[in-house]
């Protein structure tokens, strides 16, 4: 797991006005109430912060923030 990924993942659930203080790489979105269409903003914010293209139904509900940063390592992205 990527701290750095996962670190800026909750940076930007904060942007979007999710509450991060009890935020770890095991919560699920779904446990952070983000339904779908916050999901699909998150998508794009995380596109903007990584430089990757993350297709539709790759962040899901049920999905770790950890997961999600794995979706991310895995498209070759190198985070300063």
């Amino acid at each position: 797991m990527d701290v750095s990924i996962v670190s800026r993942i909750v940076v930007v659930l904060g942007e979007l006005d999710v509450p991060t203080a009890d935020v770890t790489p095991d919560t699920t979105f779904e446990a952070m109430e983000i339904d779908s269409l916050l999901l699909e903003e998150l998508a794009l914010r995380l596109q903007k912060t990584f430089g990757v293209e993350i297709e539709m139904g790759e962040l899901v509900p049920e999905q770790t923030v950890a997961e999600a940063a794995a979706v991310i390592a895995s498209k070759s992205v190198t985070v300063a």
